[in-house]
């Protein structure tokens, strides 16, 4: 009963999965934040780069920048002029440019001159994967719910007993929208709607409790009681609210990403070997980026080198 989370455009999911792989590939204690404003030393004006990376070497802050471009055009020397006057407007120490198409040969050198470290970023199959990376499949799972039944209860007097769920003078159709604000406080002229009630309930207690995975719907009922202030629109005209009993089904699923549907990329340079990484990222999830990676460098044998990293809840409703 949650809105589905905005989905970013392409090229900012590029830019977010680019600083994923610099965050696991840098030593601990690094801060990478993606996008960056940086003030410039010029016109004192904040500038954006696509991500920064911020350490401490001792007793001096360094800042790595990183820009990022997934076009299908190998990028030449344009491109890094352009970084290079950034990089000196805002004083990094570094920059990083990540193409999905590579560099041409002339870019190299001018790149080494201007303190610019090339990258390249580009899909790889699961035969070519590193085999410490071959999860057959991640399971995330998913608290669900549906509204089984409101009943509408009208105001009697505020000597107030919880009723019974029978006990009801009518029930809502079954089509009513949930996120449809059909309640109002006459004094105030606040509304709210279904969908603000399951949220007052998750405020006042977990709803899932004791519910457990991969298991048929469990059906819970919670009384939300009114002091005869708050009207609801009825077939016959507006009622005067006593309570408000609604019914949920709860239930707990999993949702299967195999391998083949994972993120499978490598990020190579001239620098240092190659790093894969594997994201299984949850399709499902309503309002965050569920993730789960696996990075380490392409060669490795050593499962020591694996970082395995991710976003999820910190709830039952998380991976497994």
């Amino acid at each position: 009963m949650t809105a589905r989370r905005r989905q970013d455009p392409e090229w900012r999911e590029f830019e977010r999965l680019v600083a994923r792989i610099e965050a696991d590939a840098g030593p601990r204690g690094i801060v990478v934040t993606s996008p960056d404003r940086i003030r410039c030393k010029i016109t004192g004006r904040l500038r954006e780069v696509d991500a920064s990376v911020r350490s401490r070497i001792g007793t001096a802050e360094m800042l790595i920048t990183i820009e990022c471009r997934q076009r299908t055009k190998i990028q030449d020397l344009t491109w890094i002029e352009q970084l290079a006057t950034k990089k000196k407007a805002i004083g990094a120490d570094r920059t990083i440019a990540v193409s999905a198409a590579g560099f041409t040969e002339s870019t190299k050198a001018l790149a080494d001159q201007n303190g610019i470290s090339l990258r390249k970023i580009s899909d790889i199959a699961v035969e070519d994967i590193n085999s410490l990376l071959r999860l057959d499949f991640v399971l995330f799972w998913h608290k669900a719910c549906a509204i089984s039944r409101v009943g509408i209860r009208k105001f009697r007097s505020l000597d107030w007993k919880m009723p019974s769920p029978e006990d009801i003078d009518f029930v809502l159709p079954a089509d009513t929208d949930p996120f449809a604000a059909i309640f109002r406080n006459d004094e105030t002229g606040e509304t709210w709607s279904l969908n603000d009630l399951w949220h007052q309930l998750q405020e006042a207690a977990d709803p899932f409790e004791g519910i457990e995975k991969a298991q048929p719907p469990t059906f819970r009922t919670a009384c939300f009681p009114y002091p005869g202030t708050v009207t609801i629109a009825s077939a016959d005209g507006p009622c005067l609210l006593g309570d408000v009993i609604v019914t949920v089904a709860l239930w707990i699923e999993a949702e299967q990403v195999p391998l083949d549907a994972a993120k499978k990329v490598e990020y190579t340079s001239d620098e240092q070997s190659a790093i894969q990484r594997v994201e299984f990222a949850s399709r499902r999830s309503k309002e965050k980026d569920w993730r789960i990676s696996l990075q380490l460098p392409k060669n490795s044998t050593d499962i020591a080198d694996l970082r395995a990293g991710g976003n999820w809840s910190n709830s039952e409703e998380g991976r497994s």
